[in-house]
């Protein structure tokens, strides 16, 4: 087999103010045309440093201290910028983990695509926008015409992921790495992508190194797997034979983190607990979604023709209690985070109303909306856009603290910021921090810490470990337990992994096209007669091997 692409002997070192950290060292790697290389490891192993050091895309204090990158023959390292941009997204396309950051907020999702068809393809315009609709439908947007009218704020994470995907495959590259590709998707999206990414390895040859934190698509996707520890590559191997057969202590840990539709917490677990909590405390409802609606205008500005209405949630009723863990799962754009959104009045309903301990939160005034900020919290998904780059950890704990009430001054804020990040596992000492100083978990621990220093009574957890590698998620979602059990909090956990979904919640609502399609308890997730929508989801798992498949719905 041809290789496309040789890594030998690559090392990466940065330069920080008075130190010098090798975050790569010796790394080795070859792909070969139509072969797909699993690329997997902890948050911090240097699996996207290397994938940045592959297309000279290393930052400014950084540097290639030894090794080289061969594609298509070509030495890559050293390269002038000019002849690398001739090989940067028609020989290698690159998908990026984050499409917030990689997409342009100014300019239409059409024309971006239409921009790099045009560039790499060389096609006239009226065809660059037929190719980027025939691309859309490829990642699975069912409103192709809508969606390249939209900017990329006015999509979903899992619907801008796949609008990424598109961009970086239009252009037909040989060498296509994706980072973390499918972060952001539901199950049923994330298998979708994963057979496109499979089905363009077979069909075109096109090698792709697929940089990944989940087992489950090492099993779907890889042909080989290499797993990376600390900047090293301490285990390669045929996919199967390093899932069965682990050789190395660090890769058996890392399976062993792995959460499994139908068998509860994952061993990696700090303390030895239930699978889930004992239930719900009490059958008193805290949160009361009663016949909730919510459209968006989209598309344009004022009140143009190209301007359309979307019913992102359509006619939903809810009723969360005091002290349970309420799972809120479904595809992708499906409603969820809006349903969550429109739960802390962070959104008005366009019809309907919602209920928190009670009282109508619309209704409320101005001291009661601000009650309602301190009882109601919200954990982002991405914790590296909800953090202020310019504030210290400290300061954005501090801040509501004061704001809010919770606090009298200054002094009074930092003795309970130093407390909130003492009960999720930091230093005091980690106040004066500043976000890009701390890793991806311990930066989802100081968003847990800002949300329960104002000691709220319901906290809301949108994708709150999908962005983190396996045994960072397993010390998270133990994280949330302890807290849990320690506050009396109440939790929303709106998720697409079904597993991680079943072993921490009491009931799962599942959503689709807007509508709240079912509820029930977890322990009936098995159940003959789930709905459709539920099944799919179900069908959609990626289990990592014979031995840990989901149990069959009966």
């Amino acid at each position: 087999m041809n290789a496309v692409l040789t890594v030998q002997g690559l090392s990466v070192e940065f330069a920080l103010p008075g130190a010098r950290i090798e975050a790569v060292r010796g790394v080795d790697l070859e792909i070969g045309e139509g072969e797909v290389l699993a690329l997997v490891g902890e948050s911090g192993s240097g699996k996207s440093v290397t994938a940045a050091a592959i297309l000279g895309l290393l930052p400014r204090d950084a540097r290639v201290t030894a090794g080289g990158v061969r594609f298509r023959g070509t030495e890559l390292v050293g390269l002038p910028e000019r002849r690398l941009n001739a090989h940067r997204g028609s020989g290698i396309g690159m998908i990026f983990q984050n499409p917030v950051t990689s997409l342009d907020p100014s300019f239409a999702v059409g024309s971006q695509l239409g921009d790099t068809a045009r560039l790499h393809l060389g096609v006239s315009r009226s065809e660059a926008a037929r190719v980027a609709g025939t691309w859309l439908e490829r990642v699975g947007i069912p409103d192709p015409d809508r969606v390249l009218r939209s900017y990329p704020h006015e999509l979903s994470g899992g619907m801008r992921q796949r609008v990424m995907i598109a961009l970086a495959a239009l252009s037909g590259p040989d060498l296509l790495i994706a980072d973390e590709p499918t972060t952001a998707l539901d199950a049923t999206v994330q298998k979708q992508i994963l057979d496109l990414l499979l089905g363009l390895s077979a069909e075109t040859g096109t090698a792709v190194l697929l940089i990944t934190h989940d087992f489950g698509v090492v099993a779907h996707t890889g042909s080989r797997v290499a797993v990376m520890r600390e900047g090293e590559i301490v285990e390669v191997g045929e996919t199967r034979r390093v899932l069965d057969a682990p050789s190395h202590p660090y890769t058996r840990s890392l399976i062993a983190s792995v959460p499994e539709i139908g068998r509860g917490r994952p061993s990696a677990a700090r303390h030895a607990r239930p699978a889930r909590s004992a239930g719900p405390s009490s059958d008193e409802a805290i949160l009361e979604l009663r016949g909730v609606s919510k459209e968006f205008a989209l598309g344009g500005f004022g009140t143009g023709r190209h301007r359309t209405t979307v019913r992102a949630v359509g006619d939903v009723s809810l009723s969360v209690r005091r002290g349970e863990t309420f799972g809120l799962i479904g595809e992708s754009g499906s409603g969820k985070s809006t349903l969550a959104r429109l739960s802390g009045a962070l959104l008005p309903p366009t019809a309907g109303s919602v209920l928190f301990d009670g009282a109508d939160a619309a209704a409320a005034d101005a001291r009661g909306r601000r009650d309602l900020r301190r009882r109601f919290q919200y954990v982002f998904q991405d914790a590296a856009t909800a953090l202020n780059p310019r504030l210290t950890a400290g300061d954005q704990i501090a801040r509501p603290l004061v704001r809010l009430g919770k606090a009298a001054n200054r002094r009074e804020a930092a003795a309970l910021t130093a407390r909130a990040l003492e009960l999720v596992g930091l230093h005091a000492a980690h106040a004066d921090r500043y976000p890009r100083e701390f890793s991806g978990g311990q930066r989802q621990r100081v968003s847990i810490a800002r949300a329960i220093a104002l000691e709220p009574d319901l906290l809301v957890l949108d994708e709150p470990t999908s962005a983190l590698d396996v045994s960072t998620q397993a010390s998270i979602l133990d994280l949330l337990f302890d807290l849990k059990d320690e506050l009396g909090l109440t939790y929303v956990f709106i998720g697409h992994d079904l597993a991680v979904i079943e072993s921490v919640c009491d009931r799962i609502g599942v959503m689709r096209h807007g509508s709240l399609v079912e509820t029930f308890p977890v322990d009936d997730l098995f159940a003959g007669d789930r709905h459709p929508a539920t099944r799919a989801l179900l069908d959609a798992v990626l289990p990592i091997g014979a031995a840990h498949e989901a149990k069959e719905i009966s």
